[in-house]
């Protein structure tokens, strides 16, 4: 028992040393040994965590991405946030297990180019995020995306919003809302009486 104990705390500060060379955080960081930081960049200011945040799962950039995660915030196990162009996830929100968040679509979706990037090898240049069409998500604050649930390229999540577990949002969501389904639609309005307790609003 000691022994588990003692692999698991130094996984830990190896995953904590890992999102420190790769990322700016923030006071009162945690993370998990299932966990990951991943920087393509070079850049350190590329990805910045805010302060009181636990990172479960995988936080990526590849050379042209940014991620900016507020306070507050978690990303639970298994889940995923890879950008080519840029991720903005606000204050108090919470990302549950199995989600993916991705700034881009991967691949190209012109099938020549994807006969190209086959021919090419599987770790050829041509299979980077760059040559895949990207555009910009933002989660607002006090946002709680559920289990399993994809959030595509170009989508903003308003402010206290529910995305129900196994949605995949392919449209922006607006404010005090729960979204389900494929593709996720508005199947409830919520009232905004004590959603903020941070602003009152």
């Amino acid at each position: 028992m000691i022994i588990k104990k003692l692999i698991s705390y130094i996984k830990n500060k190896y995953k904590y040393y890992t999102f420190k060379k790769n990322a700016i955080l923030g006071i009162d960081f945690s993370c998990t040994d299932r966990s990951s930081c991943t920087n393509q960049s070079g850049e350190k200011n590329r990805i910045v965590i805010g302060s009181h945040c636990e990172i479960c799962g995988d936080v990526h950039v590849d050379k042209s991405g940014e991620i900016t995660i507020g306070d507050y915030t978690t990303i639970r196990f298994a889940s995923s946030v890879e950008s080519t162009n840029s991720i903005q996830i606000d204050d108090h929100v919470i990302i549950s297990n199995n989600v993916i968040i991705r700034d881009n679509n991967s691949h190209p979706t012109n099938p020549l180019k994807r006969f190209q990037m086959s021919e090419s090898g599987f770790s050829s240049e041509l299979w980077h995020w760059q040559y895949a069409k990207s555009a910009p998500i933002h989660i607002e604050s006090n946002v709680w995306i559920g289990e399993r649930v994809i959030i595509c390229k170009g989508v903003t999540i308003g402010k206290g919003s529910i995305v129900a577990a196994g949605s995949i949002v392919t449209k922006s969501v607006p404010p005090y809302v729960i979204v389900a389904g494929n593709p996720a639609k508005i199947v409830k309005q919520l009232s905004q009486t004590d959603e903020d307790p941070v602003t009152g609003n």
